[in-house]
C-alpha cells in the first residue's frame, strides 16, 4: 500500500541517485561543453601544467566553437600512438591534442575519426602563458577544427603525419628509422607549420617538419627612476635610467642578463670654506632570477639580482659659502668608482605587453669614495660617500 508519504520518500531517493550519478560523472572526467543539438563531438586532450590547462579550457569554451560539442580530457604526456588510432565507433567527429609542456611552445595535433587526415600546428609562446598566448591557442584550435571538418586540402595523410611525428621524436640531427612504429609517449619536438603570437600559420616550405625553431629568449626594454643614499653631507641622489635585458624562461622560472644606464642629477655640497658640485652617471651589468608565483594570466614575479658596474662622477669644486680667499678651488675632475650591487625584484604585468617592476637594493663601494681638501698640514675629508648605500627604483618595461 502506498501512503501519503510515499512521494516524499521517492523524491528523496531520486535526489540521492541523481547526486551519486553527478559525482560518478565528475570522477570519470570533465563534462562536455554545452552545444546545439546535433553538433559534432570534438575530444580535446590537454597535456601540461594544471594551471595552464584550466585557462586553455576556459579560453576554448569562450571562443566561437558553438558549431562543436567539446569534451575535455587531461593526459600526463602526449600519446603519439593514440593519434593514429581510429575512433569512429566512439562517436567522436574530430580529435585534438594540445601539449603545453614546453612554456615556450604549444604543440597541437588534429585528426578525423578514422585517422587518415591530420593537421599539425606549433605556436610560439611568451613563456608566461599570458592572455595573448591563450588567445593564440584558442584561435588556432578553432580554425584548425573548422578546416579539418570542411575537408582541408592542406591536411596530412597518415604516412606524412607518421613521418613528421617520428622526425620530431628522433634526437636532433638523427633521422628516424624507416618503418618504425609511432612512439607511445614523450614530448614531441618542433611541429611542422610554426605559428607565432598572431595565431597565423607560417608557411612550412612544402615538406612537413621544416619549421623555424622557436626563440628561447626575449628582449626586454625598460625605463625607471631610482633613488640611492649617498652620504651624510648630501643625503641621497636620484635620476632616470634605462635598461636593456635578454631573458629566458623555463617553467615558472626566468633568468635575465641586463645592462643599465642611469643619470643622477647634480647634487651640491657647500660649507664656509669650499663647495662641491657632483654629477654621476651609473653603469650597471646585472643577472637576475625571477619566479612566477601564479602561472597563467598576469603572474606576479619575485626574484633577486646581482651585478656590478661603475659610477662615473664629475666633481666641480667652487668657493664656499663664506667666500674664504685662502681656499682656491681646483679645476673640475672626473673619476670612476667600482660598485657592487644586490637587490630584490618584483614584477607585475599592467597589460598585455607592459610590466611594472620595482627593486630594493644595496650598493657597495669596495674602495670608499671621498673628497679631500688640501691644507698646508695635509688633507681634510670634506665629503665621504657611504660604503653601503641602500636604494630603490620603480619602472616599466616592454
Amino acid at each position: 500500500m502506498i501512503t501519503g508519504r510515499a512521494p516524499i520518500w521517492l523524491g528523496f531517493a531520486a535526489a540521492i541517485a541523481l547526486s551519486a550519478a553527478r559525482a560518478l560523472a565528475m570522477e570519470e572526467g570533465p563534462p562536455a561543453a554545452s552545444a546545439s543539438p546535433g553538433a559534432p563531438l570534438v575530444e580535446i586532450v590537454l597535456t601540461g601544467p594544471a594551471p595552464n590547462l584550466g585557462v586553455i579550457r576556459a579560453a576554448l569554451e569562450s571562443q566561437a566553437l558553438s558549431a562543436f560539442t567539446l569534451r575535455f580530457r587531461v593526459a600526463p604526456t602526449f600519446d603519439a600512438a593514440a593519434l593514429f588510432a581510429a575512433r569512429a565507433s566512439s562517436g567522436v567527429a574530430l580529435s585534438c591534442w594540445i601539449d603545453v609542456s614546453d612554456p615556450r611552445r604549444a604543440a597541437l595535433y588534429f585528426t578525423d575519426p578514422v585517422a587518415d587526415r591530420f593537421l599539425v600546428r606549433s605556436i610560439e609562446l611568451s613563456g608566461r602563458f599570458d592572455e595573448l598566448d591563450r588567445e593564440s591557442v584558442a584561435q588556432v584550435v578553432e580554425l584548425s577544427l573548422r578546416s579539418l571538418r570542411g575537408g582541408a586540402r592542406a591536411s596530412l595523410d597518415r604516412d606524412q603525419a607518421l613521418a613528421l611525428v617520428l622526425r620530431q621524436a628522433a634526437p636532433a640531427g638523427q633521422a628516424a628509422p624507416a618503418g618504425q612504429a609511432a612512439p607511445s609517449g614523450g614530448m614531441p619536438g618542433q611541429a611542422a607549420p610554426s605559428v607565432g603570437a598572431s595565431g597565423q600559420a607560417a608557411p612550412s616550405g612544402g615538406a612537413p617538419g621544416h619549421a623555424a625553431p622557436a626563440l628561447r629568449g626575449a628582449l626586454e626594454l625598460g625605463a625607471f627612476y631610482g633613488v640611492t643614499v649617498h652620504s651624510a653631507e648630501i643625503g641621497w641622489t636620484h635620476g632616470p635610467g634605462v635598461r636593456v635585458a635578454l631573458g629566458e624562461s623555463s617553467g615558472q622560472q626566468r633568468l635575465a642578463l641586463d645592462a643599465r644606464f642611469q643619470y643622477q642629477f647634480e647634487r651640491r655640497y657647500e660649507e664656509p670654506r669650499i663647495g662641491l658640485d657632483l654629477r654621476t652617471i651609473a653603469l650597471r651589468a646585472d643577472a637576475s632570477w625571477l619566479y612566477a608565483l601564479a602561472p597563467g594570466a598576469a603572474p606576479l614575479e619575485l626574484g633577486a639580482r646581482l651585478g656590478a658596474g661603475l659610477d662615473h662622477v664629475e666633481a666641480a669644486p667652487r668657493p664656499g659659502s663664506a667666500g674664504a680667499p685662502s681656499f682656491v678651488p681646483a679645476g673640475a675632475s672626473a673619476s670612476n668608482a667600482l660598485v657592487l650591487v644586490a637587490g630584490a625584484v618584483a614584477k607585475l604585468p599592467l597589460c598585455r605587453d607592459v610590466r611594472l617592476f620595482t627593486e630594493l637594493f644595496v650598493e657597495l663601494d669596495p674602495a670608499r669614495v671621498r673628497y679631500d681638501l688640501a691644507l698646508e698640514q695635509g688633507t681634510e675629508t670634506v665629503l665621504a660617500r657611504y660604503r653601503f648605500r641602500p636604494g630603490a627604483l620603480l619602472g616599466v618595461e616592454l
